[in-house]
């Protein structure tokens, strides 16, 4: 486009408007150039003699005076490539014009004009020698040639203090951008390790949600598979847990995803143990008989652990359903003072290691939950050919509070 755009204008014979830039005439790189090269000449120009009366100011053409400012200019045109030796050279200029009796203003100056971009660039220790060194050399020649002014190592410290403040403003510059940086250099980490919090997030959803139906799924699959041809009734409540288990799986991606696009929407995952009878009730119905216990006074829970409380007890009855000996499974919620207490148990069956040695996203995602909401978690074979689960959920949440 902006090739099509620059045809057009030629085309028309229209020259393309340059942009105006808006930075300050100060800042422009030859503007310091044009303002020292002025400093100098007029200098040189100005006699100024306070011994007179009435400190009578009048214009001079000295040759020799305006040759040392003519090479003064020219050295102080280099002086921000090469700041020391265009330090060094002016300062030769004044002891060199003091040599042969022109000591002048217009050298100081231009030294001045030195010492200010040399302050920049040395270091604060080698800057304030040198601007030292550089002060007391002036005062000489001036005392030499018989111009001694206090102003005259005035102009060269007033050179150092500006060009000191000049670097001191740039450092702060330059800290703020890089504040700027490592800030921005933050939010970005902050946001890609949000985006990855999210997607573990909506991961581990996606598996609690599809993950019980599927396994269901595949378990009366194979059973209506051996049975279809001896035993069609058997074939049949299979095939029909299968039709209603997929149709859930269905129903709750569809809730899971337009939780997803719902941006208002805080929490994708189940309403709780409120919903504990109906889990119960539905594994009941997929063949495994459950047997549940509730000790203690039950009470509102934090919506955080009342989920994944749920989650927990959906995900452990899963493994019970896949690889239990005897289709049974025991379900323990105890309501303590400042925890909530979840124990699931069942007999171990002949493909138990499969808990532990097959992908695992089950029991991980459950551990991944369970420490989300500071809670702690234990599973295993007891040793008697028990396979326990023990999740220890905090429920007392004023100790977090700011």
């Amino acid at each position: 486009m902006l090739v099509a755009m620059r045809e057009a204008i030629r085309g028309r014979g229209v020259t393309p408007l340059t942009p105006v830039s808006t930075r300050p005439p100060w800042t422009w790189p030859w503007f310091g150039h044009v303002m020292a090269t002025l400093a100098v000449l007029l200098s040189a120009a100005t006699d100024f003699d306070p011994g007179r009366a009435h400190h009578a100011v009048g214009l001079r053409w000295s040759g020799p005076v305006m040759g040392f400012a003519a090479a003064a200019v020219l050295v102080l045109l280099v002086r921000r490539r090469f700041p020391r030796a265009a330090l060094a050279a002016t300062l030769a200029l004044v002891v060199a014009g003091t040599a042969v009796g022109e000591f002048d203003a217009s050298t100081v100056v231009a030294v001045a004009v030195a010492v200010f971009t040399a302050v920049q660039h040395l270091p604060r220790r080698v800057s304030t020698v040198a601007v030292v060194g550089v002060a007391l050399t002036v005062a000489a020649c001036a005392f030499v040639g018989g111009r001694w002014q206090t102003q005259h190592v005035l102009v060269v410290l007033l050179g150092a203090a500006l060009g000191e403040a000049a670097r001191s403003q740039r450092e702060q510059l330059t800290e703020a951008r890089e504040r700027a940086e490592r800030a921005e250099a933050t939010r970005d980490a902050i946001a890609r390790r949000r985006v990855a919090e999210a997607r573990l997030s909506i991961a581990r959803d996606l598996h609690d949600v599809v993950g019980h139906q599927i396994a269901v799924i595949n378990l009366h699959a194979g059973v209506a598979s051996a049975a279809l041809a001896a035993r069609p009734d058997d074939a049949a409540r299979s095939l029909a847990v299968i039709r209603t288990s997929s149709r859930d799986v269905l129903t709750e991606i569809g809730d899971l995803m337009a939780a997803l696009r719902d941006p208002a929407a805080s929490d994708v995952g189940p309403a709780g143990l409120a919903r504990l009878d109906d889990v119960v009730r539905d594994f009941g119905v997929l063949g495994l008989a459950v047997r549940r216990r509730t000790e203690g006074e039950p009470r509102d829970l934090p919506g955080a652990v009342d989920a994944t409380a749920l989650r927990v007890v959906q995900e452990a009855l899963t493994n019970a359903h896949k690889h239990g000996a005897d289709a049974r499974a025991h379900l323990l919620v105890e309501y303590l003072p400042a925890s909530l207490r979840i124990t699931v148990t069942n007999r171990i069956g002949a493909d138990a290691a499969a808990l532990s040695v097959g992908t695992g996203l089950g029991v991980v995602g459950m551990t991944e939950r369970v420490e989300s909401v500071r809670g702690s978690m234990t599973s295993g074979d007891d040793g008697a050919g028990v396979w326990r689960v023990v999740v220890d959920l905090p429920t007392d949440t004023q100790g977090d509070q700011p």
